[in-house]
């Protein structure tokens, strides 16, 4: 039985196709296949997979591969990085669609695959955070008014930054989607007298935000939640304000207007939403060759 799939073989086949890279695949069944006439670099395939790691083979899918052990890579550095420059150019043209694509495209999202990409990115542990953000621990970019700022005051005027816009008035309902280690909803809560509930897919986010909202006595006004946006339901009522700060850059493309949709339907009328992420104006930006 012919153990590499049709939708596997015509993939590689395509990675082959107008490429001359100093590479080598070497799969799981004992074939390989040569990207180029002369390689000098040996990628070690383990199993089918891995391969999610090459639609498309942007440098950021290649290097999460090797650095999360799914394939193994023989070669001198210099070209290491010449073949993985290489292969990453010729991914423009990969775009993985059929069978093998829908299996492992990298911009599909759902409840499962986002709460596995949070906990893989946040749950490293609470500690290597605390290393270096702020004693509030706040993962998102800071404000200095003056360039002077501590970063700890710089992160401070950020969140009242934020408040501020909202216009945020003692009483109000807010929600924070993405949440993180709490910061903003304590700030909303002890300095601006507002009603807090914060939603995160971290449990390690999640565990330590609800350990300072207690520290703080504050659980009457702020509930923390390990809640996917998208289970936030109308029995919970809805929001005067609500801010999502450094969170849909996790979203996926594809889910930017059922996302904005939800806010819409959880937001009262007349209330204010403060949405904040990295953006480009590249429309192909989600995907590119080097990233």
């Amino acid at each position: 039985m012919d153990v590499m799939h049709n939708p596997v073989t015509r993939f590689l086949t395509s990675l082959q196709a107008g490429a001359d890279i100093p590479l080598r695949l070497q799969l799981w069944n004992g074939m390989h296949h040569d990207l180029g006439s002369q390689p000098r670099v040996t990628v070690n395939v383990p199993g089918p997979a891995a391969l999610r790691y090459f639609v498309p083979p942007s440098l950021d899918n290649l290097a999460e591969g090797y650095v999360n052990g799914h394939f193994d890579v023989d070669g001198l550095a210099a070209d290491i990085v010449a073949a993985a420059t290489g292969l990453a150019q010729v991914g423009v043209g990969v775009s993985g669609q059929g069978k093998f694509g829908r299996l492992f495209s990298p911009l599909s999202h759902d409840r499962v695959k986002d709460a596995h990409a949070i906990e893989h990115h946040y749950d490293v542990s609470n500690d290597f955070y605390r290393l270096w953000l702020d004693e509030a621990m706040v993962y998102s970019c800071a404000y200095f008014p003056t360039r002077t700022e501590s970063l700890e005051q710089a992160q401070i005027n950020k969140l009242d930054h934020i408040l501020n816009k909202l216009m945020l008035k003692p009483g109000e309902r807010l929600l924070d989607i993405g949440c993180g280690w709490g910061a903003l909803a304590l700030r909303a809560a002890q300095n601006y007298g507002a009603l807090v509930v914060g939603i995160t897919l971290s449990k390690n986010q999640h565990a330590l935000a609800c350990e300072r909202v207690a520290q703080a006595g504050l659980g009457n006004q702020v509930e923390i939640r390990l809640q996917d946006y998208r289970d936030v339901s109308a029995r919970d009522g809805q929001f005067d304000k609500i801010t999502s700060i450094g969170m849909f850059e996790h979203v996926g493309l594809n889910h930017l207007e059922a996302y904005f949709d939800k806010i819409n339907a959880l937001l009262k009328d007349g209330g204010l939403v403060l949405n904040h992420g990295i953006t480009s104006t590249d429309p192909d930006s989600g995907v590119t060759p080097l990233g």
